[in-house]
C-alpha cells in the first residue's frame, strides 16, 4: 500500500466528523501557537541584545580598580583601592598595537554641591556620567543633540534644555548659547566654595542628570573637593574602557590585565552569559506550550479510540478483503499525525500573527511611557516553523500509537459480529 493510498482515506476519514476533528485539533493549535510565540520572543529579544553589543563591538574590554573588602564591622566605610588605574596604565595600554581606544572614567561623589553660574544667576545641577571618549551604552537610547556638539571638550559644557528654563532660554535661543562662558560652582561641607570657568559646548534634550563634564576637568573638581591636589596617585581611575581591534587581541588584553591583578569584564564575556541564560529562558517558555501539547495529545488519542471503536466492523471488512495489521495501524497512525500537523499549521500561524500583534502593542505602549526604543521582539524563524510542525506531528504519532495498535490486533471475525 503506497503513502498516497493512506493519505486518502486517512483524510476522509476525519472530515466524517468534522466539529470532533476541529476539537481535537484546537488543543494542538494553543500547544504549539504558546510555543512559538513564546520562544519567538526569546529570540527577538536575543537579537536584540546581540545586535546592541555588536553596535558597541565585542572587542571592549572594562577595567576596574581593586579595592580591599568592606570591614565587617563598617560595611559602609570607603573601601581603599590596592590597584590602582593609573595615566601610567593608560599610556600602556594607548602604545599597545592591538588596541585601537582607550577611554578612562571618574566619577563624581552623588553628594558634591554643584552650580551652574550663568547671568547672575546659579542653578543646582546634577553631572551625568561620561567618560573621556565616549562609548555608546549598548542598551541606551541617548537624547537628542540640540546644539552644540554631543560629548564636552575640556573646557566645556554639555547641558541639558531643563537647565536653561530658570534663565528664561527657549530652544530657538540655544545656537546662540553655544560657546557662552558659564561658572561651575563647587560648594564643600568644609564651608568653602570655588568657581570653575567653562564654556557652553552643546545642549541636549533632557536625561538624568544636566550636564556633562570631560574627565580632565572633573578631575580638577575631584582635586579640589577632596582637598588633594594628588588625587590620581592617590585613587586612580573609576573605570577603563577599551577598545581592541578584534576579538582574539581582546581575549588577549584580558588575560594580560588579568595578570596584572585588575578586574577586568569583556563584553564578549557578558554576551556568552546573556545567550546562556536566554537558552534557558526559551526552554522554560517552550515547557508552558508543551504541557498544552501533552493535553492536547491525550484528546488525540481519546478520538481516535472512539474512532477504532465506531469502524470496528469497518477495520474488520478491510481485514477480511486483505488488509494486513500494519497496513490498519499505519492508517491510524497517519490520521493522528495528519491531526497533529493541521494543529501545528494552524498554531504556527497564529503564533506569527499573535508575535506581530504583541509586537506592535510593545512599542506602542513604550512610546507611550516616551521610551525611545525600536525592534522586533517576536521573531519567527526558519528552524522554528519547521521545528514546530514536525513536534506537533509527532505528538499526533505518539497519541496515535495505541489506537492503531488496537485497532491492529482486532480479530476479522469478531469485528464483523461488533454491533
Amino acid at each position: 500500500m503506497k503513502l498516497r493510498d493512506v493519505l486518502k482515506p486517512a483524510f476522509s476519514n476525519l472530515t466524517r466528523h468534522k466539529v470532533r476533528t476541529a476539537l481535537t485539533t484546537v488543543g494542538i493549535v494553543v500547544g504549539i501557537l504558546t510555543i512559538v510565540t513564546m520562544v519567538s520572543l526569546g529570540i527577538g529579544v536575543q537579537r536584540e541584545m546581540m545586535g546592541s553589543f555588536n553596535a558597541v563591538g565585542l572587542e571592549t574590554v572594562r577595567i576596574y580598580p581593586v579595592t580591599e573588602q568592606a570591614s565587617s564591622l563598617n560595611p559602609y566605610a570607603e573601601q581603599t583601592r590596592t590597584r590602582l588605574l593609573t595615566p601610567a596604565l593608560v599610556d600602556q595600554l594607548q602604545a599597545r598595537d592591538d588596541v585601537v581606544l582607550v577611554a578612562p572614567s571618574l566619577r563624581l561623589p552623588s553628594g558634591m554641591r554643584i552650580s551652574l553660574r550663568m547671568d547672575g544667576r546659579e542653578v543646582k545641577v546634577t553631572p551625568w556620567q561620561t567618560g573621556l571618549a565616549s562609548i555608546p551604552d549598548p542598551f541606551e537610547t541617548g537624547p537628542q543633540l540640540l546644539a552644540g556638539v554631543e560629548s564636552a571638550p575640556q573646557g566645556g559644557l554639555v547641558v541639558t534644555e531643563s537647565t536653561f528654563n530658570p534663565f528664561g532660554y527657549k530652544r530657538e535661543d540655544f545656537a546662540g548659547l553655544i560657546g557662552r562662558s558659564v561658572e561651575l560652582v563647587l560648594y564643600a561641607p568644609r564651608g568653602e566654595s570655588q568657581a570653575f570657568p567653562f564654556q557652553i559646548a552643546g545642549i541636549t534634550e533632557n536625561r538624568w542628570g544636566n550636564i556633562s563634564v570631560a574627565v580632565p576637568d572633573r578631575l580638577a573638581l575631584l582635586q579640589w573637593w577632596n582637598n588633594d591636589p594628588d588625587y590620581m596617585a592617590h585613587w586612580g581611575y573609576d573605570e577603563m574602557l577599551v577598545r581592541a581591534r578584534s576579538l582574539n587581541d581582546a581575549a588577549q588584553i584580558v588575560d594580560w590585565l588579568s595578570g596584572l591583578g585588575f578586574d577586568v569584564e569583556s563584553l564578549k564575556t557578558v554576551l556568552d552569559m546573556v545567550n546562556r541564560g536566554m537558552i534557558v529562558l526559551q526552554t522554560m517558555l517552550a515547557s508552558v506550550g508543551t504541557l498544552a501539547l501533552l493535553v492536547a495529545s491525550i484528546g488525540i488519542a481519546n478520538t481516535m479510540i472512539m474512532a477504532v471503536y465506531e469502524r470496528t466492523k469497518e477495520i474488520g471488512i478491510m481485514k477480511a478483503v486483505g488488509a494486513a495489521p500494519g497496513q490498519i495501524r499505519r492508517l491510524f497512525v497517519v490520521e493522528a499525525s495528519m491531526i497533529g500537523l493541521l494543529g501545528g499549521i494552524i498554531g504556527t500561524l497564529f503564533g506569527w500573527l499573535l508575535g506581530k500583534l504583541l509586537n506592535w502593542l510593545i512599542l506602542v505602549i513604550l512610546r507611550w511611557q516616551e521610551i525611545d526604543v525600536q525592534g522586533t521582539f517576536f521573531v519567527v524563524s526558519w528552524w522554528l516553523v519547521v521545528g514546530a510542525l514536525a513536534f506537533a506531528a509527532l505528538v499526533g504519532l505518539l497519541a496515535g500509537l495505541y489506537p492503531a495498535a488496537r485497532a491492529a490486533r482486532l480479530a476479522p471475525l469478531d469485528a464483523l459480529r461488533y454491533e
